[in-house]
């Protein structure tokens, strides 16, 4: 453009020409105001980009200490100074739970600062005010898809403790009440992968399609049923399938509980003892790096029946898949023993009401 005002300024007359260059340094002039005005735009967009991630990373962090309103403001504060954040442009508001309205504690936290401008002070424009906010909520989950079609009662896992073995399928040489633990939650049938009766197997090695709640949660959270049949039997053949699969296809970079090669790492902003987080790298419910399914979301259930009957989903759990029995899954041998976890994450279920004594909650924003 300037080479072309240029060229023309060559060939036109004397008059012609003071009125181009008028006209050109008017244009240079407009063009160095844009691109300067584009700088503090930028600059301005890049701030608030800034400011709302370090909102967000407070707000998740604050909320894990909720309902407690003091640890709360203590961890908000912490995570402020960690991201640079000037704790007089920081508020933070607990909103606690109310039942119905309120079914979740709640941490708001919004950052007020001062951007100044560079060029926009050539206009008049010293500053404006930048204001971000977010808001997170601590809850329990409702249910969802995804869960294995396996179980544990609700007396199993009062009697366990965070990092232990527990048993989520028994062989038919220790078998409960008539059970062995399997869940019909996709439906009945129980065939090897890729057969005509498939869905035991499948939802086992995939996670189930259908939706499962746990029993009392509101329908506006999770609108499913919160009953299913159990599989009676050993379930020797489809078990070993869906189960070795899982193991076999696991990176090795995954492939431990926790350590250099483990899915699992101590929670950094909490203090409590036994609470992990899940790799990003190794995070089945997120587009994580490493492909890992050992990873299991099983429902707990009130109590095993005999034989052929409907059980309650009270509750969900996460497990890692440490291993089958020693007995190998042959014969009457078949059982499944995982590892009872609590992290501070969402595990790919819907969020419901808060419960405290839910074995895992996990954090989410809402705003």
């Amino acid at each position: 453009m300037i080479c072309s005002i240029l060229h023309f300024l060559q060939h036109s007359d004397r008059d012609q020409r003071g009125q181009v260059l008028v006209v050109a340094t008017l244009f240079i002039t407009v063009l160095a105001a844009g691109a300067a005005m584009s700088l503090d735009v930028g600059n301005y967009l890049s701030h608030r980009r800034n400011l709302q991630n370090s909102a967000d990373a407070i707000a998740l962090a604050a909320s894990q200490e909720l309902p407690t309103s003091s640890g709360t403001l203590a961890t908000a504060n912490q995570w402020a100074v960690k991201n640079g954040v000037d704790l007089n442009s920081m508020t933070v508001t607990i909103i606690p739970q109310h039942l119905p309205s309120e079914p979740n504690p709640k941490v708001k936290v919004e950052i007020a600062v001062d951007h100044g401008f560079t060029f926009a002070r050539l206009m008049g424009v010293d500053s404006v005010n930048l204001t971000v906010s977010a808001t997170a909520i601590i809850t329990s989950a409702a249910g969802g898809d995804g869960v294995a079609p396996l179980s544990v009662t609700e007396e199993a896992l009062e009697d366990a403790t965070f990092g232990q073995e527990v048993v989520l399928k028994y062989d038919a040489n220790d078998i409960k009440q008539g059970n062995t633990a399997p869940l019909q939650i996709d439906g009945p049938g129980s065939g090897n992968c890729g057969g005509q009766t498939e869905k035991y197997c499948s939802a086992l090695q995939y996670g189930s399609e259908s939706v499962v709640c746990a029993a009392g949660v509101d329908p506006t959270y999770c609108n499913g049923p919160s009953v299913a049949n159990t599989e009676p039997g050993n379930k020797v053949g489809p078990t070993r399938t869906a189960i070795n699969e899982r193991l076999d296809s696991t990176d090795a970079a995954c492939s431990d509980f926790e350590g250099a090669y483990g899915v699992f790492e101590d929670d950094p902003t909490t203090s409590e003892i036994g609470v992990y987080r899940i790799r990003q790298d190794c995070n089945p419910f997120l587009d994580s790096s490493n492909e890992s399914h050992r990873v299991l979301i099983i429902p707990v259930i009130d109590e095993l029946c005999n034989g052929s009957c409907e059980v309650t989903v009270v509750a969900f759990a996460l497990f890692f898949l440490e291993r089958i029995g020693d007995g190998g899954c042959t014969g009457n041998d078949c059982e499944i023993v995982g590892r009872f976890v609590t992290v501070n994450q969402n595990i790919g279920l819907l969020a419901g009401t808060f419960d405290s004594q839910s074995s895992n909650t996990f954090v989410r924003l809402v705003d």
